[in-house]
């Protein structure tokens, strides 16, 4: 089991209850500083990231054939309905409720797409899975439970429920990790870490409100791209 995993998942739980609880008593501008603050944060990763970029044409390829797969699927449709109805749920249990449902799932969406896919908690679940090191899941830990608490604090107790679907994609990774990393190598690593830094930019967009692009259609990006990163080198 992922040591790393279970902390950096139990970190989004506990940061997003506190926030949840405790983040009402911070000042409406204090609370939305800090919900913006973290989406120009996620805009800076991933232009960190876009650093490790191998092969640009292949990165490209991938964003547009994944998001043409995602848009084909209706993923982000798909996680809308899924959030809307535990929003439902947990309004009928809190006896709260948000004025404006589409706003409220969109920066749901965002911010789901901001702890479950980002480069850094993918890859560190994936080593995590080959070496044993949790290095870099413990790390983000830290940066997540304050995360979790600025964003409850701005949007409630859903944000604590992230950490429900991190878990369970990142335990996939790391028991997947033994078949993946072999067939990978550095250069394929690196446009991995680019591709992903531009949904970081795309979601710190969406979550600073400045662009409402379907982010979670881009997600099969992810997984497509160290592929054609491999073909691209090798035919092109």
């Amino acid at each position: 089991m992922s040591i790393g995993i279970i902390v950096n998942s139990a970190c989004v739980l506990i940061g997003g209850l506190l926030g949840s609880f405790f983040g009402r008593l911070l000042p409406v501008k204090m609370r939305e500083s800090l919900y913006g603050l973290f989406g120009y944060c996620s805009i800076i990763i991933g232009i960190i990231l876009l650093q490790n970029i191998k092969s640009m044409p292949a990165v490209t390829l991938a964003l547009i054939l994944g998001t043409i797969i995602g848009e084909a699927l209706r993923i982000e449709d798909q996680i809308n309905f899924a959030s809307l109805r535990l929003k439902t749920l947990i309004e009928r249990i809190t006896n709260t409720a948000a004025a404006d449902n589409d706003a409220y799932i969109s920066r749901f969406v965002g911010l789901l797409m901001l702890f479950c896919t980002g480069s850094t908690g993918i890859l560190g679940a994936i080593g995590e899975g080959v070496n044993g090191d949790s290095t870099v899941l413990l790390t983000k830990s830290v940066m997540d439970i304050f995360a979790a608490f600025a964003f409850a604090a701005h949007m409630g107790p859903m944000i604590a429920c992230i950490a429900i679907p991190q878990f369970l994609f990142f335990s996939i990774l790391f028991w997947s990790a033994g078949f993946i990393m072999p067939l990978t190598d550095p250069l394929m690593i690196g446009d991995f870490m680019a591709c992903g830094g531009i949904l970081a930019i795309i979601t710190g967009f969406r979550i600073c409100e400045l662009k409402d692009f379907r982010v979670a259609n881009t997600l099969p990006a992810l997984f497509i791209v160290m592929p054609l990163s491999y073909l691209w080198r090798t035919y092109c």
